[in-house]
């Protein structure tokens, strides 16, 4: 039986006992049917305005870095998020974020759907492996589809698709996407060409968009980069002489230029604490933007209590950037 993981949307993430600041991205969409803008992080705030859903807004800052708290502290039963400040339409106030979800979203099949955060009103792809040497992107349809659950004793919701074959992830996104060749991995998984996906200190790793060879109009020449992950490991006497590893650096190069262009992504996979070790991984590579560059997912285990993987996407990057961090999942470690 597959093991269930939790389905977050992007904001999820801000669970209160982290001590890094969580990741938000810059425009989210309301997933609620009906969501009050206030003026203050407050239930009982005045209210500014009331989103429909769908409504896309730009996040401007996390109230109190993300804190996790009830919506209505006099009900037990209202649900736990963070208070975000939002800005639409020339207005700006607070919105809870459990109603709220990045415009692109990462999930699997078999995760958990909750009742109280409804699916996105996202264009709905999985990622699928074509053929040896080729992963494309489809179009499909996702439902949450109740199933009894072993683990929980109970009946839960699961996501589910349309398609017979299972995806290799699934990729919601608020505006369409296109669909197609989508990476040269296929039926092999990163570790197949590195021994292991791991990006430890020491280790590098190539990503590439891949060349689609059943299209002759495609170029062939594309740029790649190398990941190359640093930090200093150190023997701990005092922790059974385990080995610590501090100072971990991640960045991206583009050996095309003299010298290297360099980008810094360790913000990104910081982990939460000094006493945490940097488990960071190459899960996936290719072009899900279709735009010529390459696209990475990696995932890394930053909590005491839980993991995320992250989609990086070439054509959000900013000036100066060769890739941007754009959604995260996070589930719990079993």
């Amino acid at each position: 039986m597959k093991s269930l993981r939790f389905l977050f949307p992007a904001i999820f993430l801000t669970l209160p006992t982290l001590a890094q600041s969580p990741f938000f991205p810059e425009e989210m969409v309301v997933t609620a049917t009906s969501l009050n803008l206030r003026e203050t992080p407050d239930k009982n705030g005045k209210k500014i305005a009331s989103l429909s859903r769908g409504t896309v807004v730009q996040f401007v800052e996390a109230h109190d870095n993300g804190q996790w708290v009830q919506a209505d502290a006099n009900d037990p039963n209202s649900p736990y998020g963070p208070w975000l400040k939002i800005r639409h339409q020339g207005k700006t106030g607070y919105a809870f974020g459990i109603y709220l979800s990045g415009t692109v979203g990462l999930y699997r099949e078999q995760e958990m759907v909750h009742d109280e955060s409804p699916l996105p009103p996202f264009h709905w792809y999985g990622v699928y492996q074509r053929d040896s040497f080729a992963d494309e992107l489809r179009k499909i349809e996702v439902r949450a589809e109740k199933t009894y659950s072993e683990f929980y004793g109970d009946t839960i919701q699961v996501l589910k698709t349309n398609q017979n074959m299972e995806s290799k992830f699934i990729i919601g996104s608020f505006q369409p996407m296109k669909t197609g060749y989508a990476g040269p991995l296929g039926i092999y998984e990163v570790q197949h060409f590195y021994l292991s996906g791991q990006l430890s200190p020491g280790n590098t790793k190539s990503i590439h968009a891949g060349y689609d060879n059943k299209n002759p109009n495609e170029a062939a020449e594309k740029p790649s980069y190398t990941l190359v992950a640093t930090g200093c490991a150190s023997m701990d006497a005092n922790e059974y002489f385990s080995v610590r590893v501090s100072d971990y650096k991640l960045s991206l190069l583009d050996f095309t230029t003299t010298p290297a262009r360099r980008q810094d992504l360790t913000h990104w996979v910081q982990i939460a604490s000094e006493e945490a070790m940097p488990t960071v991984s190459l899960s996936w590579y290719g072009d899900l933007d279709m735009d010529g560059k390459p696209d990475a997912i990696l995932n890394d285990c930053p909590y005491e209590m839980g993991c995320r993987e992250s989609i990086f996407l070439s054509s959000k990057a900013k000036p100066g950037e060769y890739l941007k961090k754009v959604c995260e999942r996070f589930w719990p470690i079993d």
